[in-house]
């Protein structure tokens, strides 16, 4: 019966260490990865906030396509030329706080702090008002194919009151078009959003949110620790008849599970990181724009790294409080062999 238990709380042990390592695996993932702090130091990292113009022009281009009120010449226009306009409108610390406040907005929805994500573009529109706007569609019309004498008739006639024709005027026709050019931008930025919507708006908790998966996975995560801790408990119901016994069973349990750990940590970061990039790129569980999720995915093994970092100061303290158990667990059994041993020289002697 005796060695049945010892078998049961081996099993334990082992269990205890292989769901231990787990446990700091996933709190660590769950909460760096559901923090937009550990993407900016990632992007920061990894100079992602230069896709910050695709970014934006990808979601203009959609907006622009699905709002009919919009100007034929904003309609006209790709992504890519959005992408370049928008790198040439913005100064880079301007687009990197673009680029903040998406991730921002973006993990607040998914934490269920708000229930849609949006991007202010009120800078844009500051600069698209002024000469920085006047140079971009200058710029956009010099890249397309010459006018036609039709397009050109359709021009002089748009100087009264049309609209901008996506074609490249002669150089002699610049100056006559800029006023009406100007004029164009003003009617342009006052129709421009101040601010589109990336991820729509959904009722939390409704079964139309993308984001019950994930809430169901995070809360999951939450109740690990049950685990180890039940594990424990089985090994001192089956093991423990004495203090050493718990310092041993628990000490070992504790250092090797803080010795995996750490191992793991130092050397499993493009493993993590994989996994956690198929986890941003499945969007069913992590509920992200496609554009946006690509970006994030990206950074997935500079996260890893700043997931793992944790762990391994996590490994070693509970590595070391396991050596300690095992320390003191040898010292009192050392101690009390020295007494046993004092008691028979003692009886011996008298």
């Amino acid at each position: 019966m005796q060695h049945l238990k010892i078998i049961f709380a081996a099993i334990c042990a082992v269990l205890f260490v292989i769901s231990s390592v787990l446990v700091l695996l996933l709190f660590n993932i769950e909460r760096k990865a559901f923090s937009s702090a550990t993407y900016k130091q990632a992007f920061e990292n990894q100079g992602l906030y230069q896709r910050m113009p695709a970014i934006l022009g990808t979601t203009l281009t959609t907006y622009v396509a699905e709002n009919g009120s919009t100007v034929p010449f904003l309609q006209a226009l790709t992504a890519e030329d959005w992408q370049n306009s928008i790198a040439l409108l913005l100064p880079p610390e301007e687009l990197k706080g673009m680029a903040n406040n998406a991730l921002d907005a973006t993990f607040d929805y998914l934490n269920g702090r708000t229930n849609s994500a949006t991007l202010s573009l009120l800078p844009v529109k500051t600069h698209l008002a002024g000469e920085s706007g006047l140079q971009i569609v200058l710029q956009i019309l010099r890249r397309q194919p010459a006018c036609t004498s039709e397009q050109l008739t359709q021009m002089a006639l748009g100087l009264f009151g049309g609209q901008i024709v996506l074609c490249n005027p002669p150089e002699e026709a610049i100056g006559l078009m800029m006023p009406f050019i100007q004029s164009q931008l003003q009617t342009m930025t006052a129709i421009f959003p101040n601010e589109v919507t990336f991820i729509p708006g959904v009722a939390s908790g409704t079964p139309d949110d993308p984001r019950l998966k994930l809430n169901a996975l995070r809360s999951a995560i939450k109740l690990t620790p049950f685990i180890p801790a039940l594990l424990l408990f089985g090994i001192a119901v089956f093991a423990v008849r004495s203090l050493v016994d718990w310092l041993t069973w628990w000490g070992w349990s504790f250092m090797i599970a803080g010795g995996v750990s750490v191992l793991i940590a130092l050397f499993g970061s493009p493993v993590v990181g994989g996994i956690l990039r198929l986890l941003i790129q499945n969007q069913g569980v992590f509920p992200v724009p496609p554009v946006l999720a690509s970006s994030i995915a990206e950074t997935a093994g500079a996260v890893a790294g700043q997931m793992l970092t944790p762990i391994v100061i996590e490994g070693f303290i509970l590595g070391f409080a396991g050596l300690g158990m095992v320390i003191v667990a040898v010292l009192l059994t050392k101690r009390e062999r020295d007494q046993i041993f004092r008691g028979m020289n003692t009886n011996i002697t008298s």
